[in-house]
């Protein structure tokens, strides 16, 4: 597709070279007499193409932080609607009309220098559209090396599109090519976006785009116009119906490279269609075609018409480049490789999760074009103010702007407004409401309003300009100028009692503001203070308080810096002023340490400890306490304060011998001993034993061994420890451990033998303070101390059986018949009943249990004959003595039984 396309793109250009140079005899327009020129004006920065800059981040990093604007001059009414951004250079700020007429500005004033009309604009004959007339609509470029303005009008007379290049100075024509390629039908597309000039000034690139309504097969183009006089020999032609380049941002170019960038809306039809929605990467010769294209384009994007290329990308490095459009969703893109449908570096997965940007809107939420300043991309959001999200550079992300629009490091600013694109300047975030309320400033950090300006109109898509700290704003038929201020501009600051004092001293810090006019009629007071070999930290934040109480107890000795930052209320400025000066501090020392404990000594875990400390030889002691458990490490239990005493909690703690060191040094005093931050004037340290449960015995009733079946009572007891826990294991024959009762209070644990194998047992019984964590085996199963010994469980199987069945013998079909055993010689007997049926099928009437009796219902239709009835016993405790498992037995008896 690549190639294909590479070669319909020569066969148009071969075919535009030869209709320009056609039309060129023909239709050239005839120079107009260049006008007089003015007094020169004061030069005071610049903005000399869309946005600023050619990566069109609209970032001017020169200027200092802004506190808000005032209002400026208003220019002579001009002879048509501007839509394009003022350019600005050398004190000279250009616009161009509707009516193609080109006028440079003084930046001071706002007076005309020059003007030159370049003919006649289109009135009428489109196919659609809603701009009448029909001249200059996109923003032009400034040449600085050849002191040139390019802009690219509409002239009716030949129906086509033109290529100017004015003198600077003068306005005088240097340039003038007709730009309008083979093909192009200008009654269904326009000239919309703004002009760019490439790396090497060699060329003006000129896009192209369908006018509103969609109306006719119009497609994109971009031209390249040779700076030289030449006719246009660089040409990008779509492959597609509609996806034009209309966006106002226009044409974006790497500085890195001189590669160039644009985007394109949707196609017409969507189906089978080639670069719909997509920003474009060419060569410097507009070859070499790659694109990026949303891996949801054609239902997202390209069938609801929600055009990618709303907007124009920024470039945020030759790496990085962000892009939106209409359907509110945004990408991060690497412009060296754009990576075609789905290609974007963020977000991340195929299929991806999209990145609201919007406030959640996808339908027609962001046009124009966005800015960018480190590490934050700024965007208007139709109807949702203005937008900023943080971009990670390294790891390629932002933060989102879904319909809530709070995730950390977004914020949104403006309410409903709907802003044209913005530009950073003096630290704010810069728009104009294209619904006429005026200029709006939000700083660029947190989206805090600093400035609002009386109303006035607009044309859609408006953005200003800056230049010197002056914001320039096309507003119909005039300009408008806005004067960056910059608050409160000096300040002073002192301390009394003035330095230096010594630790312990308070000591009030106070700033003093002032600013130029009415600058800083609202001061506030932010103060910032910087240890000695330490980092800034903040004192007190910003309020209309002048002054810091500052409190130098327990400070190092040492130089200290403050800091005392000023600004208005209205400032949205990290600071308008500040003042810092240097403040001395000097301390005295302890000079000995006594410590102790309560009760002394020892204790048993879980006893309440007091340490304390008591120092001499300074007037503001302060103390620390660390504290080494038994085979561990020095740990810091309490930081520096005034109170001598540490009540230490020994509930849980290790038994055994722990040490204690108690710390001390004056308020004012770093600490003569020690390695910073952890240093003392003195200190004094001891050693402290916490006791446990040490005894223990275990024992069982009954004692020694019984017969399956008996419950058997296992005890504990602990001695050495107030609160002792229990806990019990047991050991089957030939078998493994396990936990039969968990820690608890229970010293006893009542054993269930029933249904147990006979043999020999072993119990553990362990055992813990309700304090300790157990000083042997490993967590979770510890213990202090514990106890274990051997129980054997036997048998008692049974040696005798009788069965007998009430009424005896014999009875006719439907009696009751209860048949009935009595085993001897085992404690605990259990019976099984089986019956023999007259056809010699035996079954089980009855299974095991402690039930002696069987009752027989037998019905007027059971079968008439003689029954077989046998009994089986069992001791609770045999698994049976005879018989095949399952079905064993120690015992049985039988006998016959008649129906009649």
């Amino acid at each position: 597709m690549k190639t294909k396309l590479a070669v319909s793109a020569a066969a148009a250009l071969a075919a535009f070279v030869v209709w320009v140079a056609q039309a060129a005899v023909a239709a050239t327009p005839q120079a107009s007499l260049a006008p007089a020129a003015a007094a020169a004006a004061s030069p005071n920065g610049s903005w000399t193409t869309y946005h600023r800059d050619n990566a069109h981040t609209g970032y001017d990093s020169t200027q200092p932080t802004a506190a808000g604007a005032t209002t400026g001059w208003v220019s002579p009414t001009l002879d048509g609607n501007v839509y394009g951004e003022p350019l600005v250079y050398n004190g000279v700020v250009y616009v161009s009309t509707l009516q193609n007429t080109v006028y440079a500005l003084n930046q001071s004033t706002g007076a005309v220098i020059w003007s030159n009309n370049l003919g006649a604009p289109q009135t009428s004959g489109w196919q659609c559209g809603n701009i009448n007339p029909t001249g200059i609509l996109g923003t032009g470029v400034i040449d600085t090396a050849a002191s040139r303005i390019y802009v690219a009008p509409f002239l009716t007379q030949y129906t086509a599109y033109f290529l100017f290049g004015l003198d600077l100075a003068t306005g005088n024509k240097l340039l003038q090519t007709n730009i309008s390629p083979a093909g192009f039908d200008w009654r269904i597309q326009q000239e919309r976006g703004a002009l760019a000039l490439s790396k090497d000034g060699s060329h003006v690139y000129v896009p192209f785009g369908g006018r509103i309504g969609d109306c006719g097969a119009y497609h994109a183009w971009v031209v390249g116009a040779p700076t030289n006089g030449g006719i246009p020999d660089e040409l990008f032609e779509g492959p597609s119906t509609g996806a034009g380049s209309w966006a106002a941002g226009g044409v974006v170019v790497d500085d890195s490279t001189g590669h160039v960038f644009f985007s394109t809306g949707n196609a017409i039809p969507c189906s089978g269609s080639v670069f719909s929605d997509s920003v474009i990467e060419t060569n410097a010769t507009l070859g070499g075609l790659s694109n990026f294209q949303p891996l949801d384009w054609q239902a997202h994007w390209c069938a609801p018409d929600f055009d990618l290329g709303s907007a124009s990308p920024v470039l945020i490095s030759p790496s990085l480049m962000f892009m939106s459009g209409k359907y509110g969703q945004g990408f991060l893109l690497n412009p060296a490789a754009l990576g075609g449908t789905g290609g974007q570096l963020f977000p991340t997965g195929t299929p991806y999760v999209g990145a609201d940007v919007c406030v959640g809107n996808h339908s027609d939420a962001t046009f124009g074009s966005f800015a960018y300043a480190a590490p934050r991309v700024y965007l208007e959001c139709e109807g949702h103010g203005l937008v900023s999200l943080t971009v990670n550079t390294a790891a390629p992300s932002f933060s989102l702007c879904d319909s809530s629009c709070a995730a950390a490091g977004t914020w949104q600013a403006g309410g409903n407004a709907t802003f044209g694109p913005p530009i950073i300047a003096g630290g704010v975030a810069w728009a104009v409401d294209i619904n006429g309320s005026g200029l709006y400033g939000f700083n660029a950090a947190d989206g805090t309003q600093v400035y609002h300006s009386a109303a006035f109109g607009v044309t859609h898509f408006s953005t200003p300009s800056e230049a010197g700290g002056q914001i320039f704003i096309s507003s119909d038929r005039v300009v408008r100028s806005f004067n960056m201020v910059a608050g409160c501009s000096t300040m002073s600051a002192a301390a009394q009692p003035p330095s230096p004092s010594t630790a312990g001293t308070k000591v009030v810090v106070t700033g003093s503001a002032s600013g130029a006019g009415s600058g800083c009629p609202n001061p506030r007071y932010e103060f910032w203070l910087l240890p000695p070999g330490g980092t800034w930290a903040l004192a007190q934040a910003y309020s209309p308080t002048a002054a810091y109480s500052w409190d130098t107890t327990g400070l190092a000795p040492g130089t200290y810096r403050f800091s005392v930052w000023a600004r208005d209320a209205s400032s949205g400025n990290s600071y308008d002023s500040f003042s810092a000066f240097d403040y001395a501090v000097s301390t005295t020392n302890c000079t000995a340490m006594t410590a102790s404990a309560a009760p002394p000594t020892s204790a048993e875990v879980g006893s309440g400890v007091t340490v304390t400390g008591s120092a001499t030889g300074c007037p503001n002691p302060q103390y620390e306490f660390w504290l080494l458990p038994p085979g561990g490490s020095w740990s810091l239990v309490r930081g520096y304060a005034a109170s001598a005493n540490y009540s230490w909690a020994t509930g849980g703690r290790m038994p055994g011998t722990w040490r204690f060191s108690v710390w001390a040094r004056d308020a004012g005093s770093p600490g003569t001993g020690g390695t910073a931050p952890y240093t003392y004037d003195s200190f004094s340290a001891f050693d402290y034993t916490l006791t446990t449960c040490s005894t223990m015995t275990a024992t069982p009733a009954p004692p020694t061994s019984a017969s399956i079946g008996t419950p058997v009572t296992v005890t504990g007891s602990a001695g050495g420890c107030t609160a002792p826990l229990y806990e019990f294991w047991l050991l089957p024959p030939g078998g493994t451990w396990s936990l039969v009762q968990t820690y608890s209070t229970n010293g006893t644990y009542n054993w269930s033998t029933t249904g147990r194998a006979a043999g020999v047992y072993r119990f553990s019984v362990w055992a813990r303070d309700t304090s300790s964590p157990g000083i042997a085996g490993s967590a979770p199963y510890t213990y202090d101390t514990f106890s274990a010994f051997n129980y054997t469980l036997t048998t008692a199987p049974c040696t005798g059986m009788s069965a007998s069945a009430a009424p005896a013998n014999t009875a006719s079909r439907g009696t009751q018949v209860i048949v009935t055993g009595t085993a001897s010689g085992c404690p605990n007997s259990q019976y099984e009943f089986w019956l023999k049926s007259p056809s010699g099928v035996w079954s089980l009437a009855q299974g095991w249990s402690g039930s002696v009796s069987f009752t027989w219902n037998t019905t007027s239709s059971t079968a008439a004959g003689t029954y077989r009835f046998s009994v089986w016993a069992r001791d609770a405790s045999s698994s049976g003595t005879n018989g095949t498992p399952p079905s064993t037995y120690d015992a049985f008896s039988a006998f016959d039984y008649t129906l009649t």
